[in-house]
């Protein structure tokens, strides 16, 4: 897989130009992300504006595929990753005060690239579905035995656990809200002046 074919870009025509000069290109292509199992090309648009420091790079209708695994049952999925738009600068040279060095992008002056892989990378990441599961009516695996309940039933008893036995302050509250009023029997709602 290329994917700095596929994610590096020639920005050498727009160096001389004034600032809010721009160029637009389409892409499509193999591209390989650490930490995420691609299962497509990936296709998108993207576009180059010159701004004084460097370089405004706007991505737009990004869409690839994924493989995760489902969060009840553990089975692989496939999912699609669809980014309607995303912006970030790629500086000339690095700036004196670095505020966050995770969203330093800078053009490789050499050359004068941008590769987008790492900003992409990250923005993939945040586009990932909250809960990943294979369906709805996805019923996991059993935690004792590890069958597959979608499969088939198993026999194992789930021990409930006391909702306040690791919680000093609910034991303690449930505590005080069951404790008996002195001189207040059960079922005597009458107040002391009442008697």
């Amino acid at each position: 897989m290329d994917t700095i074919k596929t994610l590096t870009f020639s920005v050498a025509s727009l160096i001389d130009q004034t600032t809010g000069t721009n160029e637009k290109y389409r892409f499509e292509g193999p591209v390989k992300f650490e930490g995420i199992k691609v299962k497509s090309d990936i296709k998108g648009t993207v576009e180059f504006m010159r701004i004084y420091e460097g370089f405004n790079v706007s991505v737009q209708d990004i869409e690839m595929k994924v493989e995760m695994n489902c969060e009840k049952c553990l089975k692989p999925i496939i999912q699609a990753v669809k980014i309607d738009h995303f912006e970030k600068q790629f500086l000339i040279s690095e700036p004196e005060e670095i505020i966050d060095p995770n969203d330093l992008y800078l053009v490789d002056t050499k050359y004068m690239k941008v590769d987008l892989s790492e900003a992409l990378r990250q923005e993939i990441i945040l586009h990932f579905p909250v809960v990943q599961v294979c369906s709805t009516s996805c019923k996991g695996i059993c935690p004792k035995c590890g069958t597959d309940l979608n499969k088939k039933e198993c026999n194992c008893k789930l021990e409930i656990e006391d909702e306040t036995s690791e919680k000093p302050l609910a034991a303690a509250l449930k505590k005080l809200l069951l404790a008996k009023p002195e001189g207040h029997s059960v079922g005597d709602d009458r107040s002391p002046n009442q008697k």
